[in-house]
């Protein structure tokens, strides 16, 4: 690829190509400031035309970088940068304190005036002669615009209103920006903001995202986004769900997410997400973050049949009300003050599941479940729910926890819990043919913790667990004192020997022994000992 490259005529540079000094919070390495401007002396990629610098540069920029950043290279990677409108349709209108984006950078670039604040690729932008200038600059290109009217103060000011309004005008009002937002982001707007005379709904409008906006706006959202044909991603947080749940966008929707929600509100966001979820037929994927009243008792049953993905925080015998014969990703936190006795029953079945991540008090529900598909596995259990389980639902083994075998098809499993040799054993017995395990301890073990786990997983007899296992980590609070690393290095180190001459060999050992610090690698990929 090189000696193609270097084949090409190379471009001259332009007369001010040099390496730009910019704010120190660009936090650009030093050494860059001394690089030469001639094109040979940067490599074969100054030979390159063009339109392909110009992929390079999306490529950055789809990975949250600034163009000011590529432009303060040199002179021709600054020309081609200022002059490809696609890096330039990433907005941001900010009023309020700046430094409440934790991200945002100022640039001072030689040959052009003025200084640029950025968030990530975003333009930061406050006034409407700079949003003029932004929105020449991106050309015809669609729009990703980030509005934020954070208020400086306790008290909206007239001016902060006058603002608001001149820049939602400038946005909403001229067809030649709002015919071009493809996605939206509102934080904050003003508490009544104005009237505005959209001609029609957003016609390209793909995705939009709102947050922490009052009751007050939602006339202002409903005439941006009631009607949107192509509107397929919908963000929601601290939201009023409950009052756009009538609105005529759903049934294209295939992104929903809802997050955040204060306690207050989790009765009427519960009853909106009764009525929407019916009507978003085209839905794949669907998160419910921070938000434990849904599904509910309240809850009728529901058909999604293009859902793909789901995240939720409710208790499991609520699950079985969504009917989601295609899921193949499922998140579900449990509130930790279920009892397992309330789940006794529950036995669900997902034909295409591949990944489940679950936090509960009780695994029994997961291991009962049909589940034929399953690759991924992850179970967190409440701290003392192995004792929970055993009183509460009367089990007498560990396997009744954790029956063996009951996984054949998981290829990669993580179990958290506290910490018991039995229990992390009969978990791992549940998976026989899993290829990568990690194994957690969530709380201080006790004195010998471990050394029954390590020998099962040595052994070659019928007792011996996970053969087929190549990666083998012990996560986070597995040993955090020195008594257990004394005890149990000479057991990780037999294991690595062992395992060696396996049919699996094993190729990657982990031991966390303290929560500050990165893994022990007993073994790495490539069979090296590093203790």
């Amino acid at each position: 690829m090189n000696r193609e490259i270097s084949s090409r005529p190379s471009s001259k540079p332009s007369s001010d190509a040099q390496l730009a000094v910019v704010d120190p919070s660009s936090n650009l390495p030093s050494t860059l400031q001394a690089i030469p401007s001639s094109p040979s002396s940067f490599g074969p990629i100054c030979s390159l035309p063009p339109e392909i610098l110009v992929e390079i540069f999306q490529a950055c920029s789809d990975l949250d970088d600034s163009p000011w950043r590529l432009a303060c290279v040199c002179g021709r990677w600054r020309e081609i940068a200022i002059q490809a409108p696609s890096l330039w349709r990433y907005i941001c209108l900010f009023y309020g304190d700046i430094r409440s984006i934790w991200s945002v950078k100022q640039w001072s670039i030689p040959g052009v005036s003025g200084t640029f604040l950025t968030a990530g690729r975003k333009q930061v932008y406050a006034t409407v002669k700079d949003l003029d200038q932004a929105i020449l600059r991106s050309g015809s290109n669609p729009l990703d615009i980030d509005l934020s009217f954070t208020q400086r103060g306790d008290v909206e000011s007239e001016a902060h209103q006058l603002l608001a309004q001149d820049l939602l005008f400038r946005i909403f009002a001229q067809e030649d920006t709002y015919s071009r937002i493809s996605r939206l982001t509102i934080t904050q707007l003003p508490s009544d903001p104005p009237t505005i005379p959209i001609p029609n709904p957003l016609p390209n409008l793909k995705a939009f995202e709102w947050i922490e906006l009052g009751s007050g706006c939602t006339p202002f959202i409903r005439q941006l986004i009631s009607g949107c044909g192509k509107l397929s991603s919908i963000d929601v947080s601290f939201g009023v769900l409950f009052a756009v749940q009538d609105f005529d966008i759903w049934r294209h929707v295939k992104c929903f997410y809802v997050k955040d929600s204060s306690e207050d509100s989790f009765p009427s966001e519960a009853m909106a997400l009764n009525t929407v979820i019916p009507e978003c037929l085209s839905l794949e994927e669907f998160k419910v973050m921070g938000f434990e009243a849904w599904p509910g008792k309240t809850t009728p049953p529901v058909t999604c049949r293009h859902l793909h993905t789901l995240e939720l925080y409710c208790e499991a015998k609520y699950l079985q009300r969504i009917d989601a014969p295609l899921l193949g990703y499922l998140e579900l936190y449990e509130p930790w003050s279920i009892s397992p006795r309330e789940s006794k029953d529950i036995c669900m079945e997902f034909p295409e599941l591949a990944t489940l991540i679950v936090r509960t008090n009780d695994s029994g529900w997961i291991f009962r479940s049909k589940l034929p598909k399953l690759k991924s596995l992850t179970v967190t259990l409440g701290s003392g729910a192995a004792l929970v389980n055993r009183v509460e639902t009367k089990v007498t083994t560990w396997e009744d926890i954790f029956p063996p075998s009951v996984f054949p098809t998981v290829e990669s499993a993580i179990f958290q819990a506290v910490g018991h040799d039995n229990l992390f054993v009969a978990a791992l017995q549940s998976v026989p043919n899993v290829e990568s395990i990690t194994v957690i301890s969530d709380a201080l073990p006790d004195p010998g913790f471990g050394s029954q786990l390590v020998q099962r997983l040595s052994s070659t007899s019928p007792i011996g667990i996970c053969g087929k296992a190549s990666r083998i980590q012990f996560g986070n609070r597995w040993c955090n004192f020195g008594v257990q690393r004394v005890s149990l290095e000479p057991s990780f180190r037999g294991l690595v020997a062992v395992r060696q001459g396996w049919i699996t060999p094993l190729q990657s050992l982990q031991v966390y022994w303290t929560e500050d610090r990165g893994p022990t690698e007993y073994l790495t990929h490539t069979q090296n000992s590093s203790v």
